[in-house]
């Protein structure tokens, strides 16, 4: 990819060995509309979408050439394997976008991409230099230090990965496939998962922190609800290097068909390892994604796992050429502006961020301030970042969302992650709000891909 000012891409990274980075990240939304977690609900859309009055109507790095945009990274550091590739898969579409003219003439500009390291502290020093000192007319972030406030109190255009579950509420803060985690919306679709390997018992690992362990506790508290035994559960491993030699020995005792993991990367490997290492045969559902350099690593040992999406996967036009355009644009840009991160899975989130923004600005059209660009944003009900992600309603994606909840699922075969378990060529498969509703209900219409149903 081409260098511009300030720019400093780190070279690809490989697994997370982060202690804090984990499954939450990949489980944030599900469906047509960001879900939202059990304490943060609501049966109505944000009661403003709006900047509040006297914020955001200025238009800073706008010029009549260009549109300045700041980043804010984790690009260095043991946290960088999770976050360091959202910003070339963001350069990537405005890389595409400017090489097509821009937006009304205008090109799409990464002034700066700030490195916080892997702090808080860094996290909010260069939060105020991508808005006080870059004057950035939007702000894309990347990071498990991403902390709202200055975002939400200049009310500027937010773009990027959610794993904290901070980017609710606020009008100006978007998360790629939406603003808001929901643990419970994945039950559904492990309970379908579970049916279709035969499996009734399932055991779950995580580590004893929230971002880990919320989402599995969520998750098989409604399993088993719905009947499934829940045989084995550890909710309290050490975050970095968990010995996982006592965990795999008593869920061969509890004769566990399949584990759902909420570990990093990392774990998840130990855990594949213990598991070949003792003989335990067990089916095993990641809910952390891995990217290719993992998979080409690692293939021999992680044969057969499964994982979930909220996108359609990259690996859906070899398995169904010509199904998904909108993925093939994404790799088509990639192997051009920024090869060495096409098969991972958060570049991709990078792309649906620049998308998002670039979307934001056609519809302010003339009146290009923050302000305008965060109000009409909120008026997007179908957006699918160009055929990536089922219908996005940005009316309501801050706050809360409704059934039904869609994902796709891709499986270790050989070195590809190859979808799994839909319907025809339709990747995504869609379910009910508990996981009594594990039958697949009709594909979300406007969806990638044939609808289903």
């Amino acid at each position: 990819m081409p260098e511009r000012a300030g720019r400093r891409f780190p070279p690809a990274v490989t697994t997370a060995v982060a202690a804090l980075v984990m499954a939450g990240c990949s489980i944030a939304v599900a469906g047509g509309a960001a879900a939202g977690a059990a304490a943060k609900s609501s049966s109505s859309p944000t009661s403003s979408l709006q900047c509040p009055p006297g914020l955001g109507t200025g238009a800073p790095g706008v010029t009549p050439t260009q549109i300045n945009v700041a980043a804010v990274s984790t690009l260095t550091g043991p946290l960088s394997a999770d976050f360091a590739a959202l910003v070339p898969g963001a350069e990537a579409y405005f890389d595409t976008v400017d090489a097509h003219g821009g937006v009304d003439g205008r090109k799409i500009v990464l002034a700066d991409n700030l490195n916080d390291v892997g702090t808080g502290s860094r996290f909010e020093t260069e939060t105020h230099t991508a808005i006080d000192q870059d004057h950035a007319f939007a702000v894309l972030v990347s990071s498990y230090w991403f902390i709202p406030t200055y975002f939400a109190s200049t009310c500027t255009p937010t773009y990027g990965f959610n794993v904290t579950g901070d980017w609710t509420t606020s009008p100006n803060l978007y998360a790629a496939g939406g603003s808001v985690e929901n643990y419970r919306s994945t039950a559904p679709s492990i309970a379908f998962l579970a049916k279709q390997l035969k499996v009734k018992s399932l055991a779950t690992l995580a580590y004893g922190v929230s971002s880990s362990r919320d989402s599995c506790q969520t998750t098989m508290t409604s399993l088993h609800k719905a009947g499934f035994t829940v045989s084995y559960s550890d909710l309290q491993l050490t975050p970095l290097n968990p010995d996982l030699a006592p965990d795999v020995q008593r869920i061969r005792q509890s004769g566990a068909g399949l584990i759902v993991s909420c570990m990093t990367v990392d774990g998840n490997i130990a855990l594949s390892r213990d598991l070949k290492l003792y003989g335990v045969k067990v089916k095993e559902l990641w809910l952390t994604v891995i990217n290719q350099t993992v998979l080409n690593k690692e293939s021999s040992l992680i044969q057969g796992v499964y994982f979930r999406v909220e996108n359609v996967p990259l690996d859906a036009n070899r398995k169904f050429p010509g199904t998904y355009p909108g993925l093939a644009a994404y790799l088509s840009a990639m192997h051009r502006y920024a090869p060495a991160y096409t098969s991972d899975n958060t570049a991709l989130q990078g792309w649906e961020s620049a998308a998002l923004l670039v979307a934001g600005i056609k519809a302010a059209g003339k009146d290009l301030t923050q302000a305008n660009v965060v109000k009409m944003t909120n008026t997007l009900t179908a957006f699918t970042a160009n055929g990536i992600n089922t219908p996005m309603n940005w009316t309501r994606t801050h706050t809360y969302s409704t059934p039904p909840f869609c994902s796709a699922f891709v499986q270790v075969r050989g070195k590809v992650l190859e979808p799994v378990l839909g319907q025809g060529k339709q990747v995504f498969v869609c379910f009910g709000s508990t996981p009594k509703h594990s039958t697949p209900e009709p594909t979300i219409r406007g969806a990638p891909g044939p609808h289903v149903g």
